[in-house]
């Protein structure tokens, strides 16, 4: 007999536990930003289950985009760490980028590249042992693209 799926707290009071994505699809659709204390909340309702399904990966990517570089530090801390977790740490086997997850990343840093992507993509290169060799050249280009240069150039 299955069992009801447990309800959680979330910024927004209870939800399904498998309705996180919605949580960050709202928090996207808002264009809100991503204050200390709202990254604080997102912190605890992503890591309650301590996996971070990919489709909840994409949904922190469209959240980061609607910040549109307004963040700042505590968000793209977050979100270099999560997606990091995710793309290294929790892979099979830890520590190695496999082809598909590097696509899937180059993906979507295409889609908006910000410096808290550029920054993602440069702590995957330094957390993990074993990345394709074409996903080094892809970082160093987008290191290279205007949006970074600029950002890299005030702080």
């Amino acid at each position: 007999m299955a069992s009801a799926e447990m309800p959680k707290h979330t910024l927004y009071g209870l939800a399904p536990a498998s309705d996180r994505r919605g949580l960050i699809a709202s928090l996207a659709a808002s264009a809100e930003i991503m204050t200390p204390e709202k990254v604080r909340q997102l912190r605890r309702a992503l890591y309650e289950d301590e996996v971070l399904e990919r489709h909840e990966a994409e949904a922190l990517f469209a959240l980061e985009r609607a910040q549109k570089g307004r963040a700042g530090r505590v968000w793209t801390r977050f979100f270099v760490e999560i997606l990091t977790d995710h793309l290294v740490w929790r892979a099979k086997p830890a520590k190695i980028l496999d082809h598909e997850s590097a696509r899937w990343l180059i993906a979507e840093a295409d889609r908006a590249l910000s410096p808290a992507v550029y920054a993602l993509l440069a702590h995957v290169l330094a957390e993990a042992e074993s990345v394709p060799a074409w996903f080094v050249d892809a970082v160093r280009e987008k290191g290279e693209a205007d949006p970074v240069r600029a950002a890299l150039a005030c702080a």
